[in-house]
């Protein structure tokens, strides 16, 4: 049973590692070539999900580890330093991205939905 958890919690930080790779080039890549989609809001649900998923990924492939009590609130910290850098970046070292604080705003509701996800979960184990 522990190497299954072992494995699952390598598992997770695997994709957490993939995905922060895929969310950074996303956020600093050129995306020119991709063809125009007109659904209003689907840049901020994508920040959104984006940033559900990372907080998520990092939760399950970290918490096990972690023995701070705060380790939830100090992953959301985190997250959100990550997502405010990649803003900063995109307006500093790109010619075709800009800085928009709305993306911040998805970005931190995201990381709260995953906090929140993660706290219910929790509760309801303890259930």
């Amino acid at each position: 049973m522990k190497i299954t958890k072992h494995l699952s919690e390598r598992n997770f930080i695997f994709l957490a590692l993939l995905w922060t790779l895929g969310v950074t080039i996303g956020s600093l890549a050129s995306l020119n070539n991709l063809p125009a989609v007109s659904i209003p809001g689907k840049d901020k649900t994508a920040h959104f999900l984006f940033y559900f998923v990372f907080f998520i990924l990092w939760y399950f492939g970290l918490c096990k580890k972690s023995t701070h009590k705060y380790f939830s609130v100090l992953l959301f910290f985190i997250t959100l330093f990550y997502g405010i850098s990649m803003e900063f970046l995109q307006a500093n070292f790109t010619t075709n991205r800009h800085a928009d604080p709305f993306d911040v705003l998805a970005n931190t509701m995201g990381t709260l939905a995953g906090l929140l996800t993660v706290y219910l979960l929790s509760k309801y184990k303890k259930t």
